[in-house]
């Protein structure tokens, strides 16, 4: 009898046990029909979408997700990375999302009360941004004093609508408070301060609301997002490169040295500067690989990736040698011209700016052609007759190649164009100096050049 009471006691002992896990896991079920037969739950690094669970369907079109219970998380649903919608999962069972893999970003998610709200605070936030924006440009369109101040007191009025709705999230969830803290941001005309301009303002007050201390911003895409807007502001207003490296450092030293929230902003001041092409990319990749490389291996090898193939083109970095055959039919390389300064000319017959910058080209072919400089035109024709006919008809007398594979020109990847006329200028060594000249910039580049040569 002894020996059944341990029995027992066992078994209850593991039925609590077992009660205990199914309470700390949570389901999520997706009705999604065309995924291809299996569908992937995702989370974001700042810089690539990693795979937490792959499922197939359990019926048909319906796929099943479990995971830990606790304070809810960004996710992404999606057959793929490149294809995916975001939820906010972990705390809520039973949520479901319906609709199509085709249009993923369309599907519907319910049984969730925290999305539906998210959803409304995202449509809130949206509204206050279009109101402002309206405002601003009415502000700074206006002539007269009397528009402006209409202009600033509707400017007034958003403003307070937006620090209103962030004291509401305050009070009624914090998770969504710093959401709207991190999208909240007052007019210049009414909080002027001591700053001398607008630049100023945004570079010091954008992030005004958030506190940088709080670890719910951790894993937050919106930081991600919004360091990246506020990179890219400042890196198109004009700034001098130094100080807009100033006003960035300090944004993100803000954050915990080498925490989450501080690894999603550098990865957001890292994404708003390539979209400018700004030089400072660079830098901000290297520091980023630096300090998260060990805490995140997936994305500093993408961005390590991604650096490599970008320096390959950058000032300075030796110009990738290459070969393609002249109208000759005879195959030319890059490296012939070793020892000239070399325009690479990427253009076709049907490139209408092409054509039309021709004329300047040939100006400064002529200029300068006795002097040690020559060009190398890359077609993305495909046709053979059209090429010929307008390096005649444009009289185009310099070296050209093509392989005649249209966008698909070998060379053309190579150099990674995406829209033609495309230029690189090379020095004696092979050496990239300066990139998409043309008109007068092309023209102030040789005359500096060949003033001192």
């Amino acid at each position: 009898m002894k020996s059944l009471k341990y029995i027992f006691l066992t078994i209850s002992l593991l039925g609590a046990a077992f009660a205990t896990h199914a309470q700390d896991v949570i389901s999520v079920r997706c009705e999604l029909t065309g995924c291809q037969g299996s569908l992937a739950l995702f989370s974001f690094d700042g810089i690539t979408f990693r795979e937490v669970q792959r499922v197939m369907a359990t019926n048909e079109n319906v796929y099943a997700f479990s995971l830990p219970k606790g304070e809810p998380k960004f996710y992404y649903v999606g057959p793929f990375a490149n294809n995916q919608r975001p939820a906010l999962l972990g705390s809520e069972n039973g949520v479901v999302i319906k609709g199509d893999c085709a249009n993923i970003r369309q599907t519907q998610i319910t049984g969730s009360k925290l999305n539906q709200e998210y959803d409304i605070i995202k449509t809130r936030i949206n509204k206050h941004n279009n109101l402002h924006g309206m405002a601003l440009r009415k502000w700074a369109m206006a002539k007269e004093e009397e528009a402006k101040k209409v202009a600033v007191a509707e400017l007034k009025s958003v403003d307070d609508l937006k620090v209103a709705f962030l004291d509401s999230l305050k009070k009624a969830n914090p998770m969504f408070a710093r959401v709207a803290a991190i999208n909240t941001y007052v007019s210049y005309p009414n909080n002027p301060g001591n700053y001398a301009n607008e630049i100023e303002y945004f570079a010091n007050e954008f992030f005004r609301f958030v506190d940088f201390k709080d670890a719910g911003y951790n894993g937050m895409p919106w930081v991600y997002e919004n360091f990246s807007s506020y990179a890219q502001t400042l890196a198109s207003v004009g700034l001098p490169p130094t100080e807009t490296k100033i006003y960035l450092d300090k944004a993100l030293a803000k954050f915990p040295e080498g925490g989450e929230a501080q690894q999603f902003a550098m990865a957001g001041v890292m994404s708003g500067l390539q979209k400018q092409k700004s030089a400072g990319y660079t830098e901000y990749a290297q520091r980023f690989i630096k300090s998260f490389g060990t805490k995140a291996p997936k994305a500093a090898a993408a961005i390590k990736e991604e650096l490599d193939r970008a320096m390959r083109l950058m000032t300075g970095a030796v110009a990738p040698d290459f070969a393609q055959a002249t109208p000759e039919g005879k195959d030319m390389k890059l490296s012939d011209l070793r020892g000239k300064y070399v325009l690479i000319d990427f253009w076709a017959s049907w490139c209408g700016p092409c054509r039309r910058e021709n004329p300047n080209v040939v100006r400064m072919y002529d200029q300068y052609k006795g002097k040690g400089f020559d060009i190398l035109s890359v077609s993305l024709d495909n046709s053979r007759d059209k090429w010929l006919q307008a390096i005649e008809q444009d009289k185009l007398a310099w070296k050209h190649v093509s392989d005649l594979k249209g966008w698909s020109n070998e060379v053309a990847q190579m150099y990674e164009v995406q829209g033609i006329p495309k230029t690189f200028l090379i020095d004696p060594q092979g050496k990239i100096i300066a990139t998409d000249l043309r008109g007068p910039s092309l023209e102030a580049k040789l005359a500096e050049i060949f003033k001192t040569n």
